[in-house]
C-alpha cells in the first residue's frame, strides 16, 4: 500500500510519516508512506491508494479529489490529530475509506 501525505511544502508532514510507518509496521500492513510538498503531488501521485493531505492544505481537498479521487482514497487530517501526531487514529480513518 501506498500512502502519500502532502502539506504545503512536504516538511510538517515528517513526523507523522515517521509515526504512519511505525503504526503499519505494528500492524503487520506493508505500507510505504512518502511526504511531498504540495508542488510536486503530480509527480508524486502514481501508485498512491491513499492521499493523506495536512490540515494546512485542506482548501485543495476538491481539487485534489477530482483530480485523483478516481484512483486514490484522498483524505484530510484532522487538526487535531495531526497536531497531537495521531498516527494511529490516522490510520484508522485512511484505512476505512478504502473499505
Amino acid at each position: 500500500m501506498k500512502i502519500l501525505l502532502v502539506c504545503n511544502a512536504g516538511m510538517s508532514t515528517g513526523i507523522m510519516r515517521i509515526k504512519l510507518e511505525e503504526e503499519a509496521e505494528k500492524r503487520g500492513l506493508n505500507a510505504t508512506v512518502n511526504a511531498v510538498p504540495m508542488s510536486t503531488l503530480d509527480d508524486n501521485a502514481e501508485g498512491a491508494d491513499i492521499i493523506l493531505l495536512g490540515p494546512q492544505i485542506r482548501f485543495a481537498l476538491k481539487d485534489i479529489q477530482n483530480s485523483y479521487g478516481n484512483k486514490a482514497a484522498v483524505m484530510v487530517i484532522k487538526p487535531q490529530d495531526f497536531g497531537q501526531m495521531k498516527a494511529t487514529k490516522v490510520l484508522d480513518e485512511a484505512l476505512a475509506l478504502l473499505d
